[in-house]
């Protein structure tokens, strides 16, 4: 094999070698590109998923506290019904009280 040809595979060798790397080059941003739109995609996916999981979770958490409130405000009102009879039963004895006294001091 001559000089000539040596340095004309080389040359070739070369060629190829930089055609090659080009393409490699291309195809790493090709999916380079790729990766992160579908990274982009997968972030929506999740974020939408994320944002809905929120709402079920805030939407029992509010009807939770609606109902634990209910009962609450339920047992609230029996309890002041039963002091607003204790109360009225205390006042008939004070006014009973009252008048047996008074009577006791006009009679006396």
């Amino acid at each position: 094999m001559s000089k000539a040809e040596t340095l004309q595979r080389i040359k070739e060798a070369e060629a190829q070698t930089r055609t090659a790397k080009e393409v490699a080059e291309r195809e790493r941003e090709t999916v380079l590109r790729n990766a992160r739109r579908e990274a982009l995609e997968l972030l929506d996916t999740f974020r939408a998923q994320a944002e809905k999981r929120y709402t079920e979770i805030l939407t029992g958490a509010e009807a939770a506290v609606a109902d634990e409130r209910d009962r609450m405000l339920a047992a609230a009102r029996e309890e002041a019904a039963r002091i607003a009879a204790r109360a009225q039963a205390n006042v008939d004895k004070a006014v009973e009280l009252v008048l047996s006294k008074f009577r006791g001091a006009v009679g006396a």
